[in-house]
């Protein structure tokens, strides 16, 4: 193993194996696409939260990205749906179709032709521009950010009371 990775071995407690043990990852941010917020940072995360649950808790600072803003008393009538706690989050942005060509369930599915078409020009150097100019669907009537054509602008930042 290189010694780079900073891996260790420790002893099975359960049996006679030597296993690698890997440190713990702290990103300083997480960046987490929601289908639901408030301008607080509670975000609702609708079928599986994957990863989601776990980078909010694992990073130093956390940016929500929501397909919709709510009233903190909408969110608030069942506390039970949210998974990230305004506790975890830094700041809030509303992004419609932020997750664009992921999926945001139950908004919009992964748009596969979408992302293949991203690898297919990952080589190109102005690939990536080309990518980010690219309209997602379903973003008329959302106006495009500064200096760029396609792109729908986020329509706020809210900084977190916490």
């Amino acid at each position: 193993m290189p010694a780079s990775l900073r891996l260790k071995t420790v002893r099975d407690p359960y049996g006679e194996a030597e296993l690698v043990a890997v440190p713990r990852l702290r990103p300083d941010w997480a960046v987490i696409h929601v289908p639901e917020a408030d301008a607080r940072g509670n975000a609702r995360i609708y079928g599986t939260p994957f990863w989601d649950r776990l980078m909010a808790r694992a990073a130093r600072r956390v940016l929500v990205t929501a397909e919709r803003i709510l009233p903190s008393e909408e969110l608030a009538r069942q506390p039970e749906l949210t998974a990230i706690p305004e506790l975890f989050v830094e700041a809030v942005v509303h992004a419609p179709r932020g997750a664009w060509p992921g999926s945001c369930y139950p908004h919009y599915s992964v748009d596969y032709p979408a992302v293949e078409a991203y690898l297919a020009m990952a080589g190109d150097p102005n690939g990536l521009g080309a990518h980010l100019d690219a309209e997602p669907p379903g973003s008329a009537g959302v106006p495009p950010a500064p200096g760029r054509a396609g792109r729908p602008r986020s329509q706020a930042v809210v900084p977190s009371p916490c």
